[in-house]
């Protein structure tokens, strides 16, 4: 098993004569502190046999920058455990001595992850949005550091729950196009409820930080998003060899299960920079990877993140920091636009069939 480590931007950035140092600084960061977070953890033996300590976030996707959380989960796949809360709260103590700044309040992250409910809890009554963050995120967004058999189990488990309860790949109904819709569906509703739950957490939080989320769902969610997207589109779109035919034979998803697995190996800036390269205008993909070089900078810009920590919503429209990211993020959104929509027929057809209705 091996993860992308920015691979396809590299050859992107090779393809279009061009050099995103941020992105690359970004990079760098992140695997220096996962090394980081390796080593606490060997140090410190926290991470049990029936685990998988599993980061996600900036430090997960390679984008790494200055006032980045830790986000973590240690991921049980196996039997309760009274030791596996006493780990938690001793891991998150290592980290807070080693300085590494703690998940946000919405205790998602820092603390135990069950596969019981991220395998089985899909939809319903039961399915409740930290759960949702958690399966979706761990899919789209997410690195073991360490051992990684539990991290790799459980993507495989909920991959497979997707698909074999997928009736419209089951049926044999001549579509034209197959692609994972249970999966793509639940990547929309993920998307669709943290838009809903950034207006929650404004009012929650009495506008406590507000600039940094807005540009964060407008740049690195909209990624996350974006990313999620063309990995149920790609089943379609670029299938390797043992695809092409996947339909025409009864009950035989394993395929699918293996290709699904491998783009989850993928950070989504690879999997966007595969896309662009393959779907769109050089002028698309440099605008959109342009954009995100320059959010990414700004990011690692410590005076300019405590400007928009601290900026109030009444201030907004008159800043010029704020002005700044958010025409960043205009110029990204309509990359991606052009991307999903006008550049290519094929990927415009599917966003309209299944991103859409």
């Amino acid at each position: 098993m091996a993860f992308s480590n920015g691979e396809s931007v590299d050859e992107l950035a090779r393809h279009l004569g061009k050099s995103w140092a941020a992105i690359q600084a970004a990079r760098n960061n992140a695997d220096t502190q996962r090394s980081l977070i390796g080593s606490i953890l060997h140090d410190n033996r926290l991470v049990p046999s029936d685990t998988s300590f599993v980061v996600f976030g900036s430090l997960a996707r390679g984008e790494w920058t200055i006032g980045s959380d830790v986000d973590w989960t240690l991921l049980v796949d196996g039997q309760a455990d009274p030791n596996h809360w006493k780990i938690s709260h001793a891991t998150a103590k290592c980290f807070d001595d080693a300085n590494l700044n703690a998940p946000g309040p919405t205790a998602i992250f820092g603390n135990l992850g069950f596969s019981h409910d991220i395998v089985h809890q899909i939809g319903g009554e039961s399915d409740t949005n930290r759960n949702t963050t958690q399966r979706i995120l761990l899919l789209l967004e997410s690195r073991p550091i360490g051992n990684s058999d539990v991290w790799e189990r459980v993507v495989m488990n909920v991959l497979n729950r997707y698909l074999d309860s997928d009736i419209s790949l089951l049926s044999r109904s001549g579509q034209l196009y197959k692609v994972p819709r249970f999966l793509l569906n639940d990547i929309v509703r993920y998307w669709r409820t943290i838009c809903v739950d950034y207006a929650n957490k404004h009012r929650q939080r009495q506008g406590d930080k507000w600039a940094l989320r807005n540009a964060k769902l407008r740049l690195s969610r909209k990624l996350i998003f974006a990313s999620g997207m063309l990995i149920c589109f790609n089943c379609y779109l670029k299938p390797p060899p043992g695809l092409q035919n996947l339909f025409d034979i009864p009950d035989h998803l394993g395929p699918l299960l293996s290709y699904l697995r491998d783009q989850v190996l993928l950070t989504p800036l690879d999997i966007l920079a595969d896309a662009v390269k393959s779907f769109s205008r050089p002028e698309t993909a440099a605008q959109i990877f342009d954009a995100y070089d320059g959010f990414l900078a700004h990011m690692n810009d410590a005076e300019f993140r405590k400007h928009l920590g601290t900026l109030k919503l009444s201030d907004a429209n008159s800043d010029p920091h704020f002005n700044e990211i958010r025409e960043i993020s205009n110029r990204f959104q309509d990359g991606l636009t052009r991307l999903f929509f006008d550049d290519d027929k094929k990927l415009a057809e599917l966003t309209r069939k299944y991103g859409i209705f």
